[in-house]
């Protein structure tokens, strides 16, 4: 269920008319501190200053939030959503088989270095 616009306006502005804090925005979860945000409102943070106090609560659902960019805060590219960065995920699997393919080439020269060592040498000339 939404409420129109024009009618949400109005409570609003009756609300800071008799004194009341009126919050407005996109509700998201988590903020970056892992709380609930209202627009760039930390909720959780905000609401300790109610602490202990009684509180009256109105939300008017004024319809569905737009979708807010996430950039990663590793390379900096802006994903649709929060989760794990699929640049970040190809270049970690990129760097992962580069690894794997300087430890086989590692092993093979060790493996030739041992061969020679204990392989037969020539008799030395005179």
């Amino acid at each position: 269920m939404y409420v129109d616009p024009t009618n949400a306006s109005e409570l609003a502005k009756i609300s800071r008319e008799v004194g009341a804090e009126v919050l407005e925005g996109n509700l998201r979860y988590p903020s970056p501190s892992g709380s609930w945000q209202l627009g760039d409102v930390d909720l959780g943070e905000h609401l300790d200053r109610y602490r202990d106090q009684r509180l009256m609560v109105v939300l008017v659902p004024l319809g569905a939030a737009e979708k807010e960019a996430v950039t990663c805060g590793i390379c900096g590219f802006v994903m649709d959503e929060a989760g794990e960065c699929p640049r970040c995920k190809l270049i970690a699997e990129d760097r992962a088989r580069e690894l794997e393919s300087e430890a086989r080439e590692r092993d093979r020269l060790f493996e030739d270095i041992q061969e020679f060592l204990e392989g037969d040498e020539p008799p030395p000339e005179e």
